[in-house]
């Protein structure tokens, strides 16, 4: 099996990489250390001297981000409770 990416999988990998890049600094550590290092969220919250409600506010805020880019499109979370 081929090792080459297809091209809708090389265009979702640099959306995803355009929304890391587009994350606060915090929100791309702990993004990283949650969803690559596999980190639990206590552990995110010491090893950055915050508590673990900041760190899933920051980790809420990164996801949020993804899903914009992932999805191309810009909406307001609450223009969906209409």
């Amino acid at each position: 099996m081929s090792a080459r990416l297809t091209r809708a999988a090389r265009r979702q990998l640099r959306r995803a990489e355009r929304a890391v890049d587009n994350m606060s600094p915090m929100q791309r550590e702990i993004f990283l250390a949650i969803r690559v290092d596999e980190l639990s969220y206590a552990e995110v919250a010491a090893m950055h001297g915050i508590t673990v409600t900041q760190g899933e506010h920051h980790f809420a805020g990164a996801l949020r981000i993804l899903d914009r880019h992932m999805h191309e499109r810009h909406h307001k979370w609450w223009q969906f409770w209409r």
